[in-house]
């Protein structure tokens, strides 16, 4: 049985063995300083919201916005019997983020962040078959997905390495669990263009978006955590330890 339905991400991010440093324009907190942890929620929001586009130095994409090539989320084992297929998803919403807490520990090499994107919005074209409760459901074409609301918590488990003399950070294990209040799904072109069926499957989605949210959360909770995961590894792969929190 699948307990956990099947997940396919692609994720074009290009690697380069080269070290760099943070940009000036990002805030570095020193583990030595008395409001580390203070500071540090503060550089991890501002660090995501200058990402309005790529920072080669440091391979990190564009995340406004953050543009995936390909994610399969397969059915759940509820309401939701069928596979989720998109393409050229164009996810938003990082501009406006809002972190209430980022706390660092050293001795464990354990980061966490906790997170608001008041809309979290994923564009895509996309392509279904199955049934959805009761219901049929099948088509492809455009649509979204907003996460109004969307809480997210991070958490990471990090690893020591050495490239060429000094100490980086890689990450060993990744946690994310997120909780929107509200989804909103809007999909195009369901049963061949008949606009009375799909307008009914579009009012059902959201009318049950919890019921159906629940049944795939892990999915969605894995994909996106391995992307931060991506991301977020970049850049720890680029800059030393030192550089990032200074000398212990």
């Amino acid at each position: 049985m699948n307990l956990i339905p099947v997940i396919t991400i692609l994720v074009t991010l290009a690697a380069a063995s080269f070290s760099a440093v943070l940009p000036s324009s990002f805030t570095k907190c020193s583990r030595k300083q008395s409001d580390f942890q203070q500071c540090l929620t503060k550089a991890i929001e501002t660090a995501i919201q200058k990402l309005d586009r790529p920072i080669k130095e440091l391979n990190l994409p564009n995340m406004e916005p953050l543009e995936i090539p390909a994610l399969t989320v397969g059915a759940g084992n509820g309401p939701v019997a069928f596979q989720q297929n998109y393409k050229n998803l164009k996810v938003t919403g990082f501009r406006k983020i809002s972190c209430s807490k980022a706390e660092f520990d050293f001795d464990k090499k354990k980061l966490m962040m906790d997170c608001l994107i008041p809309e979290f919005r994923m564009d895509f074209d996309y392509e279904v078959n199955g049934r959805i409760l009761v219901l049929p459901i099948v088509g492809q074409g455009p649509g979204y997905i907003i996460l109004h609301d969307y809480h997210l918590v991070l958490n990471f488990d990090l690893e020591e390495e050495e490239k060429k003399g000094k100490k980086h950070y890689k990450i060993a294990k990744q946690k994310l669990t997120i909780e929107p209040k509200l989804i909103e799904f809007k999909l195009d072109n369901l049963f061949d263009g008949d606009k009375a069926l799909g307008d009914n499957i579009n009012k059902v989605m959201n009318d049950n978006w919890s019921e159906l949210f629940a049944d795939v959360r892990a999915s969605y909770e894995d994909a996106f955590g391995k992307i931060f995961a991506s991301i977020f590894g970049n850049l720890l792969a680029k800059v030393p330890v030192s550089d990032l929190f200074g000398d212990a």
